[in-house]
């Protein structure tokens, strides 16, 4: 298994992100997708990123964008453009639009430069992006439709759009990522997953903030729990969980390019 979207440099495994490396090694994860929320914590990410079966992304969250006013946007696009021009990153990325968050006017503003300017960035770089997208699924749409996603791809990463908007999506070429949010939802994932094609498919967990089937809503998640979300795609599209996951995996494999098997060394 290879989660295909995490946090496990936050601040919520400082005090057991060994150990949580190895339950997730004695679940079966094999791969990791370890992608960005700002500037702050980009040391402790690139740590992670020199270790086989890791890869890593820089980016800057919509709801980081929300902590900042222009200028401090700037500065804060201008730290990710040094670091994206260091070698190393699999992806540009978690960034993206959260009109939940964002409400007014101005602040969505905000969101939508920082989503374009990084568009840009991974356009340039020939990188895949990871798009976050609650409650935008239509602005997202459209500003791919005008400026284009990345020649690399990407994923929609916890997807919680619609069914009926998924063509439109990977028509941008972006991949859908299947998170524990959906996996908990057994009539909306049913719709959705009816309509990805298995070679456009991830599993991911969004620890520690995504709870996977089986938790409550503010329980920590981790990669070691990955196999929650497999198994309840599996069986909204009615095959084993074993042959979804090496599919998924794959898939996830390839976007990022990553190598080698994650050990709890990391």
């Amino acid at each position: 298994m290879i989660d295909a979207h995490c946090h496990l440099h936050f601040e919520a495994f400082d005090a057991d992100r060994d150990e949580a490396l190895a339950r997730a090694v004695m679940a079966g994860v094999q791969g990791l997708v370890v992608a960005d929320y700002d500037h702050r914590r980009r040391t402790e990410l690139k740590h992670m990123g020199v270790h086989p079966g890791v890869a890593i992304c820089a980016g800057v969250h919509p709801w980081a964008v929300d902590a900042m006013g222009a200028d401090a946007l700037t500065r804060e696009l201008a730290l990710l453009e040094d670091a994206l021009d260091e070698e190393g990153w699999a992806a540009v990325g978690e960034f993206g639009l959260d009109f939940v968050r964002a409400t007014e006017r101005e602040a969505r503003a905000l969101q939508l430069r920082a989503c374009s300017e990084q568009l840009r960035m991974a356009r340039e770089r020939k990188l895949p992006v990871v798009l976050h997208a609650v409650r935008c699924h239509s602005t997202l749409h459209d500003l791919l439709r005008r400026e284009g996603s990345s020649p690399a791809g990407g994923i929609m990463h916890g997807y919680s759009g619609s069914a009926r908007q998924v063509p439109l999506f990977l028509m941008h070429g972006l991949d859908i990522s299947v998170g524990g949010r959906l996996a908990r939802n057994p009539e909306k994932l049913r719709a959705v997953v009816q309509q990805v094609p298995l070679e456009r498919m991830h599993l991911e967990t969004d620890c520690p903030d995504g709870p996977t089937p089986g938790q409550s809503a503010h329980e920590r998640s981790e990669p070691a729990d990955l196999f929650e979300v497999a198994r309840a795609v599996a069986a909204a599209l009615h095959q084993p969980p074993e042959r979804l996951v090496a599919r998924c995996s794959e898939n996830t494999r390839r976007l990022f390019r990553l190598d080698g098997t994650l050990s709890s060394d990391a």
